[in-house]
């Protein structure tokens, strides 16, 4: 595989481009629907997301095995984009319309972790481990680009357009399944060599029976998705003091997507493969260090709250929390999780890593909003509440240490 990195870099850094940019043309939309709907409500449809993806991600494993790599993205994203055309049809005749728009904060959840799934699936088949350490942040960093270009245009042009949004998504999707199709790999059929349908479909479950790397990866992912969401929801509340009207929220939001990626994009280029591939850092670093950040995360929300920390200057701390975060995620724990990926099966790629970037992360997320709501319906209010947190961060630190000593000794 190592005779064709620089071309699969290549094209593997637009289609990120073009996913990411889909992405994030729609993202501050959604967000401002989640800001409207009000953390109290927001559980209920994260629970339904959860309850989707569980019912979703059988039938997509049942798929993958019925073809062939090359056309993954043409099936999954071909269906995507068919939804796109439904939205657009419904936002141009009914507008004002809010059940159409609580639909598709819905929709948007699934549509957000499957295709960036599917991207990852796709591209760690390209690289081992090693390959995955080195190019995964350039690739990486092109998708923020496209992240922080779509940020820019919403946050200046489309922040009360959503029918011309939808529209871009659409043309956006169709150039990266382009670009998918030029990335070189071993096209080998995924097909199942096990004999019932059945076990086909829940094949994902058995991989992750098997394989206690894959189990331990499950853990780590629900832990920080239900902080992120737990952290995310307090920012939601912060939004929602600062913004009155949906359009002044939307451009908020932009805001944050338009310059957050572009932090990200000089820390995917000039941080993620250094300290991956560096002997005192690496893996270990990034896995554990997550925990401490959410530490300090939560620790900066009580000190706004509680009026020691930007007590007037409600974005300003917004957008510190998602300059800190978002950054650290994708451009080097994104980066990680997808190296050690590298090192599965050919099947376990395309289906326990994605079992765990959807169902996983969703129900992280259900579970975070969950938690925020339950502390505040105990009885804490916005300043205690984020310190009630902060134990549950500390146990990601624990797993990100004993995610990284296995991985170690594996590649020992």
């Amino acid at each position: 595989m190592g005779s064709f990195f620089s071309k699969n870099t290549v094209s593997s850094g637009l289609f990120f481009f073009f996913v990411l940019f889909s992405l994030f043309v729609l993202r501050p939309f959604r967000n401002t629907i989640a800001a409207d709907i009000g953390t109290s409500d927001l559980t209920f449809y994260l629970f339904i997301v959860v309850l989707l993806m569980l019912l979703v991600n059988p039938l997509y494993s049942f798929i993958v095995s019925k073809i062939r790599q090359n056309r993954i993205a043409i099936y999954i994203y071909g269906f995507f984009i068919s939804n796109l055309l439904i939205f657009l049809w419904f936002y141009i005749f009914f507008p004002k319309f809010f059940l159409i728009k609580a639909i598709f904060y819905i929709w948007y959840n699934i549509f957000n972790f499957f295709i960036v799934a599917i991207f990852w699936a796709l591209t760690v088949s390209s690289y081992d481990i090693e390959g995955g350490k080195k190019y995964f942040g350039l690739i990486s960093a092109c998708g923020s680009f496209g992240a922080s270009f779509a940020g820019f245009l919403v946050s200046n042009y489309l922040y009360d357009k959503q029918i011309l949004s939808l529209i871009i998504t659409v043309v956006s999707l169709v150039l990266a399944v382009y670009f998918s199709s030029l990335i070189k790999r071993d096209d080998n059929d995924l097909s199942s060599r096990i004999d019932s349908s059945m076990e086909e479909v829940f094949e994902q479950f058995i991989q992750i029976k098997n394989n206690p790397l894959i189990r331990s990866f499950i853990l780590y992912a629900f832990t920080w998705t239900c902080l992120s969401t737990a952290l995310w929801f307090f920012q939601l509340e912060i939004v929602n003091v600062y913004a009155e009207t949906s359009a002044e929220k939307t451009k908020v939001f932009g805001q944050a997507d338009q310059f957050v990626p572009l932090l990200t994009f000089f820390t995917q280029i000039f941080l993620t493969s250094l300290v991956l591939r560096s002997n005192f850092l690496g893996i270990k670093f990034v896995l554990t260090i997550y925990g401490v950040l959410f530490i300090g995360a939560f620790l900066a929300i009580s000190g706004h709250f509680s009026g020691y920390l930007l007590s007037n200057s409600g974005v300003v701390i917004f957008l510190i929390l998602q300059g800190v975060m978002r950054p650290f995620e994708y451009g080097l724990n994104k980066p990680a999780r997808e190296a050690v990926y590298t090192t599965l099966s050919q099947k376990e790629k395309y289906k326990s890593t994605v079992f765990i970037d959807t169902f996983t992360n969703r129900f992280g997320d259900a579970t975070g909003g969950l938690v925020f709501n339950s502390l505040l319906t105990f009885g804490l209010v916005l300043y205690t509440a984020p310190l009630a947190i902060i134990p549950l961060a500390l146990f990601l630190v624990g797993l990100g240490a004993k995610i990284s000593k296995n991985v170690s000794n594996e590649n020992s």
